[in-house]
């Protein structure tokens, strides 16, 4: 029989969280305080992603830290937060479009597969003041002696007034300090300031485990806070915390690091698991410090030779035996007081705890061990709590500076390199430019965590595809291709080999081949419109086809005759506005030169057509295979189509909409110098028109003009650098401004999986998984477009995927 005072026992036993934390409220908009009296802010830092910063890069981030921290006196705690927490689900986008609306709901169901295994970084940083603990015991002399003086002092309006004084004058303290303190780190961490409600979300992170108790409760009043930031129930166990259904452990720093250096700590970002990070350090006396280090080192010299030795006079120094040991401390702690005192370094109590939570308790286990791992494997220790387990997890909370019991006296040198500033950032969920919509695509890091791309920087979105063969160029090209649709915008693209045809069948557009033959639509250039602007270009066009063998140039009369020509043609009938028609009015001398373009002539299929049946639709691709081998025709064929295209692109009623222009295997057109002209004056002019240009390529020594080479590097802000072995490092190094970190990650890179993302402001690899059903629309290889044919044998292309789908192994 179980009794009730038993029961009662536990009851009064279990006690109140809120009972164990030190805080109690904001004092403004801003700062909090504690129940003794500390205040505080809190900032969430931006942080510097590290994944490819040189050595030297790293090492100039923490000496800002270290200069921020001269800031800050014996009287300011710093705590820092590394949270690593589950990703964000990533938002069901819809379309209208049946395929695009299915490629945007296979990629987030399969992004939603591998939720348990994508993570998000958050920085915090908090400063906390004491300041208002040691102002509390100065007295006023001017009333010390008096009765009426004493008396006045202990009212209870006296207390209060002076109370709201010593707060104000701490928080202005506290303000001040932290301000000049966060100035340091302004253009690398970057913090920004929290408000109280932002503050609030914070205390609840390091308390409560569940999202929904994260985000869902909001500040709603301003006192009280230990009651409210703690919404979770805590059980206690040997060996761990239960806290809302997560198991807790708590991992301590035992020993720091044998040596330390820029962000040691990074492979703590690679562990596969959800925990909170928290350094924290303040800075201790120089006289304090420096009468500790000389009595520890008395204490080691006199223990250098036992006291035995000295018991015989006759004893020689030489015949003495010396602790090597002890002589070596007194000389360590020797160079301790050197970095005090010539260098003017200083010392500071130094605390680092890890509070890793997880539902599975075997995978908790796993990620306890890759923490000790990654201490170990720099000569450290971290201790795992058992019996200060509870203690140790409190003082995690800012202000909860009594329950921590493990501190260890680190230089200010050494803490900045252990210091939590470098992150793994993930880009932006949504796109300013395009009006806050939804990132373009969503890619995978190295170290499990999601990256938001938006196709433009700022408002350029000129892009840059550069790989060896095979290391996926088309492949990416496509699935950016297909996620941009997205935005309905106008997309025109420029194939070799038809590594988009299978795209742009699914997504409703069509494809033209512009071979010499099975061409399945005719040109006729005097189906355009007679504006001013196409008239210019008639003009240059027929120029261009006249001079296209090199051997002849239009004196400046006969450039005045053909314009005259060109207007005269629009005075006939649609019928009669042909080529041909242009040849017979023009002089016997100049028309002799557009016979193989007219009829009767080898490329007269070309331009002397009667109709003109060359439309654009919403995506609209052309496939110049084999032309490449024709100079003589490619140039007038792409100087045809890119003023088509262009005049789609800067028709000025569609400003708002999107465009997207995509040249696969950029080098071979760029050869052409049409397409040279055309490439520059589109990087240059064309974001004013909300348009954007992809270039893929093989190399930058495919682009032989070097202008047009410093055009494309200095327009395209973002860079895809494709697996490539054999690039030469020091030539790109310059060439795209990579460091010697970016440029050895090329040459290590998986060919069709990774891809080095390049920014201004950024560099980091990314990884592309795609579902099955996704990967036969992206993929590109012979083995894949052969089986895809045999797939297809009487279906439809839509049958065919279907067909594959159903026997992955190859039954079909």
């Amino acid at each position: 029989m179980v009794k009730l005072g038993r029961i009662l026992k536990d009851y009064r036993d279990a006690g109140a969280v809120n009972s164990l934390i030190a805080l109690w409220g904001f004092v403004d908009d801003h700062a909090f305080m504690t129940k003794a009296g500390a205040v505080g802010q809190v900032y969430r830092l931006r942080g510097v992603d590290f994944e490819c910063l040189d050595h030297d890069e790293r090492r100039a981030i923490t000496q800002r830290f270290e200069q921020a921290l001269r800031q800050l006196n014996e009287s300011f705690r710093v705590y820092q937060y590394l949270i690593k927490r589950p990703a964000t689900p990533v938002a069901l986008e819809r379309h209208a479009h049946a395929v695009v609306d299915e490629a945007l709901q296979q990629r987030a169901a399969y992004l939603q597969s591998r939720s348990d295994r994508l993570f998000e970084l958050e920085l915090y940083l908090v400063v906390v003041y004491d300041g208002l603990t040691a102002r509390s015991g100065t007295s006023h002399p001017a009333l010390d002696g008096h009765v009426d003086g004493l008396r006045q002092r202990l009212s209870l309006r006296s207390l209060s007034a002076k109370m709201a004084r010593q707060i104000l004058d701490a928080t202005t303290e506290l303000h001040q300090k932290a301000q000049a303190f966060a100035s340091h780190l302004s253009d690398t961490a970057a913090p920004i300031l929290l408000d109280k409600a932002q503050a609030f979300r914070f205390f609840r992170q390091l308390l409560n485990y569940a999202p929904h108790k994260v985000d869902g409760v909001s500040l709603k009043y301003d006192t009280h806070l230990d009651y409210y930031v703690a919404d979770s129930a805590i059980d206690c166990h040997r060996d761990h915390l239960h806290v809302d259904g997560y198991d807790v452990k708590v991992l301590t720093m035992k020993e720091p690091p044998s040596k330390t250096f820029a962000n040691m700590l990074q492979d703590l970002c690679a562990i596969p698991s959800t925990f909170i990070a928290c350094l924290e350090w303040q800075r201790v006396p120089n006289a304090t410090i420096r009468r500790e280090l000389h009595a520890r080192r008395r204490h080691f010299f006199n223990k250098r030779v036992s006291l035995m030795n000295y018991v015989s006079s006759e004893t020689r120094p030489e015949d003495m035996l010396v602790d090597d040991s002890a002589a070596a401390t007194v000389h360590e702690l020797g160079q301790s007081l050197t970095e005090l005192e010539v260098h003017g370094r200083f010392f500071g109590a130094c605390s680092l705890s890890l509070v890793a939570y997880d539902r599975d308790p075997e995978r908790l286990r796993t990620s306890v061990a890759e923490c000790v791992k990654v201490f170990a494997g720099h000569d450290g220790a971290l201790f795992e709590e058992s019996y200060n387990l509870l203690n140790a997890w409190l003082a995690v909370v800012p202000g909860n500076a009594s329950h921590n019991v493990r501190r260890l006296a680190l230089l200010n040198t050494n803490v900045a390199d252990l210091s939590l500033l470098f992150t793994l950032h993930t880009g932006q969920r949504t796109s300013a430019h395009l009006g806050d919509r939804p990132c373009l695509a969503v890619f995978e890091t190295e170290h499990q965590t999601p990256y938001f791309w938006n196709l433009h920087y700022q408002d350029i979105g000129h892009t840059l595809i550069q790989g060896a063969t095979g290391s996926g160029k088309s492949f990416l090209s496509n699935f950016l291709v297909t996620h941009a649709q997205k935005y309905d915008p106008f997309t025109c693209i420029f194939d070799l080999g038809g590594s988009y045809e299978k795209l742009v069948t699914l997504l409703g557009g069509s494809t033209w081949r512009l071979g010499l033959a099975h061409r399945t639509f005719t040109i006729n250039p005097f189906c355009l419109e007679p504006t001013q602007e196409n008239l210019h270009f008639l003009f240059s066009f027929v120029r261009v086809l006249i001079q296209s063998s090199g051997q002849y140039q239009l004196t400046m009369q006969e450039d005045r005759d053909l314009y005259e020509a060109v207007e005269n043609v629009y005075a006939l009938d649609p019928p009669q506005r042909r080529l041909i028609t242009l040849a017979n009015i023009l002089p016997r001398g100049v028309a002799e030169h557009l016979h193989r373009w007219v009829q009767g002539g080898p490329y007269a299929s070309l331009f002397d057509n009667a109709e003109d049946t060359l439309t654009f639709q919403r995506i609209q691709c052309f496939d110049f295979e084999g032309l490449e081998n024709f100079p003589l025709v490619l140039e007038p064929l792409l100087f045809y189509v890119l003023h088509r295209a262009s005049a789609a692109i800067l028709d000025r009623t569609t400003t708002a909409q999107l465009k997207l222009f995509v040249l696969d295997e950029a080098w071979r057109f760029a050869r052409d110098r049409t397409v040279k002209a055309y490439i520059t004056e589109a990087l240059k002019t064309w974001r004013k028109r909300n348009a954007a240009m992809v270039l893929a390529t093989q190399s930058s020594d495919d682009f032989l003009d070097a202008d047009l080479l410093r055009t494309v590097v200095e327009s395209c802000p973002t860079k895809f650098f494709l697996a490539n072995p054999g690039m030469d490092l020091d030539r790109a190094r310059e060439l795209f401004h990579l460091n010697h970190t970016e440029a050895e990650l090329i040459t290590r890179l998986q060919p069709r999986r990774q891809a080095l993302l390049k920014r201004p402001d950024l560099a980091k690899v990314i990884n592309l998984h795609v579902d099955p059903q996704s990967y036969w629309i992206y993929t590109n290889t012979p083995l894949d477009n052969d089986r895809l044919s045999l797939a297809g044998a009487g279906r439809s292309l839509r049958g065919a995927l279907d067909t594959i789908l159903a026997h992955p192994k190859g039954e079909a």
